[in-house]
């Protein structure tokens, strides 16, 4: 399917894909970018194929960064009032995640963070930008670091893809299988957090 797509419409289907993707939507981005790397990536050396695959994730990085102001702005504009609702059922205060905050601003952590986890292939693109709209992430720093963040990934994966040609849809599935494993860890994580949290005092006095 994917494959059709980008054959017959070339880097528009590429840009529409990794949007629609970034928005939480179950289209797997390491077959879309390994796809493109695989029919779009013509050249033979690879130094010809490096300069095709920059202008291949150029493009899909700024569609991805603007597909993650959507989950961005939902979570900025919508996660305070749900934390301040829902304090009594999940025990964290905005205040806390003020305080989070502002440790997390300190220096340039966020933005490297940030750009760090953007560059990694399995790291899922949505969680990440919910997060960040949680937490209130200043809109340019986050603009700026989702975009050089996503170059190396979007890279990394078309390459491949075009080293690979033909075989590298198994591969891509994996990539995709280990992203929705991590996103699963992610939510467990935060999930026996916040339940921590909630019961501190309770396992204080059962365990200390």
């Amino acid at each position: 399917m994917f494959e059709a797509l980008i054959a017959n419409y070339g880097i528009l289907a590429v840009i529409a894909g990794v949007a629609i993707e970034t928005v939480v939507v179950p289209i797997p981005s390491p077959l879309i970018l390994m796809a493109a790397g695989f029919l779009l990536i013509t050249a033979e050396k690879f130094s010809q194929a490096f300069l095709h695959s920059f202008g291949i994730s150029l493009v899909a990085g700024i569609a991805q960064t603007i597909g993650s102001y959507i989950v961005y702005g939902v979570a900025f504009f919508g996660g305070k009032p749900l934390i301040d609702r829902y304090e009594k059922l999940h025990g964290v205060s905005w205040k806390e995640i003020e305080t989070f905050r502002s440790k997390f601003e300190r220096g340039r952590r966020e933005e490297l963070t940030l750009f760090l986890l953007r560059a990694i292939p399995v790291m899922p693109l949505s969680v990440i930008s919910g997060v960040c709209g949680i937490i209130k992430m200043d809109f340019k720093k986050f603009t700026l670091a989702t975009f050089l963040g996503t170059i190396p990934r979007n890279m990394f994966l078309s390459l491949l893809g075009w080293q690979l040609a033909g075989a590298y849809g198994s591969l891509a599935l994996w990539i995709n299988h280990a992203e929705t494993v991590l996103t699963i860890c992610l939510a467990v994580l935060i999930a026996g957090y916040v339940l921590a949290h909630k019961f501190k005092d309770l396992i204080q006095k059962v365990f200390f």
